[in-house]
Formats: structure tokens, sequence, C-alpha cells
């Protein structure tokens, strides 16, 4: 999977190369190895190479917002699950970019929600990552139970439209 992001007002490309052991990651043209050590409400800690950082992150259905060390960082996805669906024209579904188990729901039905709210959290390989709404909308159905398992491309969450407004 590749993503684009900007560093010091430079765009940079980002490919995923291995996903176990470790994630492994070409940045620059060079490897890096990153582990996840911890993972609460969107904060993180991880290891890059034999360096330890810590920080907030935010995921979104097509890009990943990290603050680390006092520079924030955006990933946006150029491939993937989330870029197809909106290809396709619904956005009305949330899918799972990986298989994993669905750890927490955010929501309830009926929630109307705003762009960016965490909507779910999910473990996928050991790491825990919140899901957030990719539009406003109201939470018409959870798919998937709380410690249940699913496959890639499986719908976690379904939007409807936002409520109108009374005026």
């Amino acid at each position: 999977m590749s993503y684009e992001i900007r560093r010091d007002k430079a765009d940079l490309h980002l490919d995923i190369r291995a996903r176990r052991p470790a994630l492994g990651v070409v940045l620059a043209e060079r490897l890096h190895r990153l582990d996840e050590l911890a993972a609460v409400e969107g904060r993180f800690a991880i290891r890059v190479d034999d360096r330890e950082f810590s920080g907030w992150r935010l995921v979104t259905s097509d890009r990943i917002e990290i603050r680390l060390e006092g520079r924030s960082f955006v990933f946006e996805r150029r491939e993937g699950v989330a870029r197809t669906d909106a290809a396709a024209g619904s956005g009305d579904e949330v899918r799972a970019e990986m298989p994993g188990t669905l750890v927490a729901h955010h929501v309830e039905i009926g929630t109307e929600v705003a762009l960016g709210a965490r909507l779910v959290t999910i473990e996928s390989m050991k790491l825990q990552v919140t899901i957030a709404a990719p539009r406003a909308g109201v939470v018409a159905r959870l798919h998937v139970a709380e410690g249940a398992t699913f496959e890639r491309g499986a719908v976690l969450v379904s939007l409807a439209p936002p409520a109108a407004q009374e005026g």
C-alpha cells in the first residue's frame, strides 16, 4: 500500500513493504522497521529502527494525521479499500482495510457524527487503530459486534445522510 506524505513542505512517497513480524516501511528510499509499543485512545508509542517515539494519531478513511515530537505529519492514501469505495460512489460504508477484531464501538445506531468522529476501534496484527467517520452523517448500522473478527473489506459501519436542521 502506498501513501503520499508531506514533511517540511516536501512531498514524500511511503510504501508498506512488510507487515510481519514488524511493519516494514520504505521512506526516502530507505527501509525502516516499525514496532508499535502501545496504543490507547489515539495515543501511540512506536519504535522506528532502534529509536522510540510517542505521539497522537487520527485515522480516517483516506488519511492518517500524526503529531510526533511537536511536529505534524499527514499521510494520504493513494491506493486501498477506502479509495475504491469512494470511486464506487457510495461513501456510506466504512470498510476494514485489513482483517482483525473489533475492539470497541464509540457510537450507537442513530448517533449523528461529524467528519473525523471516532466510530470504532479495531485490532489487527497487534495494532489498535481507531477508525473515524469519513464524512458527517448518522450511524445507520453497526455490522460487526465487539469482540468479533472480520476480513479485509468487511463493512464495519454504515452511515446515512445527516439529519436535516430544523429552522
